[in-house]
């Protein structure tokens, strides 16, 4: 396979995990910082170790037997096809609905005279287009600008907030203030 072969078929999963490590976890971990202060610090560490236990275990179990994730679930049984079909067919609506949104929600800031749903249906016909075109290394050349950018302003952020971190310490103890769940489930 040529190398533009490969980025046609890994391309679309760059963008979806550029995405998927943007914004919306940046905005979530606002308003929860804004809300509760450093009480999930702790959810930060368990969330860290889930994901680098499940990406490891999938990792090495891929190597090992040489199979897809979508073999391995199918090796399970027809049920688990079924679950994990349903709910990447839902999470895939859900994500686009999500993204289309939140394009649709800042372009209708920029230009409020197209409403906000023609907005988020051109964002979606737009990232079709361009996922079908499969031309992507202009638009992850921007991708890796924007990503560096927001790793710098991100990690600018937290060094600036190093002097209030003395009260880290007593979140070490996890604890659900009311109201509080979804922002730790985030």
């Amino acid at each position: 396979m040529k190398s533009s072969g490969k980025w046609n078929i890994i391309g679309p999963g760059l963008i979806v995990a550029a995405t998927g490590v943007g914004a919306g976890d940046l905005v979530a971990a606002l308003v929860a910082g804004t809300n509760y202060g450093l009480v999930f610090a702790w959810s930060i560490i368990v969330g860290a170790i889930l994901k680098f236990v499940l990406n490891e275990g999938v990792g090495r179990w891929h190597l090992l037997s040489g199979k897809t994730i979508f073999e391995g679930w199918q090796s399970i049984g027809k049920w688990a096809s079924v679950y994990f079909g349903v709910y990447a067919l839902i999470w895939g609506f859900v994500y686009g609905a999500a993204g289309t949104s939140s394009c649709a929600l800042a372009m209708s800031a920029m230009i409020p005279a197209i409403p906000l749903w023609a907005w988020a249906i051109i964002h979606g016909i737009a990232g079709f287009a361009h996922t079908w075109s499969g031309r992507f290394r202009l638009f992850e050349r921007a991708m890796n600008i924007l990503v560096g950018l927001m790793f710098i302003t991100v990690v600018g952020s937290a060094v600036l907030a190093l002097p209030k971190l003395s009260g880290l310490w007593h979140t070490a103890v996890p604890d659900l203030p009311k109201g509080s769940l979804l922002y730790a489930l985030d």
